[in-house]
C-alpha cells in the first residue's frame, strides 16, 4: 500500500495568465536527470497549481516532468479548481473518476501531454496531487 501511495504522490504540473498559481515557467527544459525535494525543477511546464499546495518533490529529464504535492483543501475543491483552471492555461483535459477518492485528468496542449492525479492523501484529511507531463 505504501508503494502505491508513494507512486501516486510521485506522479503529479500548472500556470494561468497572471492570477493562477503555477508550477513552472515552461522555459529552459532540463536536459539531464534532475530530482528536487521541496520545490519544482527548472523548466517544469506551466500547469495550474492550487494555491498553498506544498511541493513534496519533482523531477525532470529530457522534457519529461513529474511532481507531487499535498494540499489542505478538500478533494472536491481541488477538482473544481482544475476544472476551471486547466482550460484557462491552454490545456485540454478529460476527467476520469476512478473511485470516490481518486480522480485522473488526462491533459494535453499543442506541445505536451500528461496527467494529473488527485486523490485523498493517506491521512484521509489532505489531498494529494501528482502531475506528469511529457512532450507530444
Amino acid at each position: 500500500m505504501r508503494k502505491i501511495i508513494f507512486l501516486v504522490l510521485l506522479l503529479v504540473p500548472l500556470v494561468l495568465t497572471a492570477c493562477l498559481p503555477k508550477i513552472g515557467s515552461s522555459t529552459a527544459p532540463v536536459s539531464s536527470n534532475e530530482f528536487v525535494k521541496g520545490s519544482s525543477v527548472k523548466g517544469f511546464p506551466a500547469v495550474p497549481l492550487i494555491p498553498k499546495a506544498q511541493v513534496l518533490e519533482s523531477y525532470g529529464n529530457k522534457g519529461n516532468f513529474g511532481a507531487s504535492f499535498i494540499s489542505d483543501e478538500k478533494l472536491s475543491k481541488v477538482i473544481k479548481f482544475y476544472d476551471e483552471s486547466l482550460k484557462k492555461l491552454g490545456w485540454e483535459a478529460t476527467l476520469k473518476r476512478r473511485s470516490e477518492t481518486n480522480y485522473v485528468y488526462n491533459i494535453k496542449n499543442a506541445s505536451q501531454e500528461g496527467s494529473i492525479i488527485v486523490n485523498t492523501a493517506a491521512d484521509g484529511k489532505k489531498t494529494a496531487i501528482s502531475i506528469f507531463v511529457s512532450p507530444r
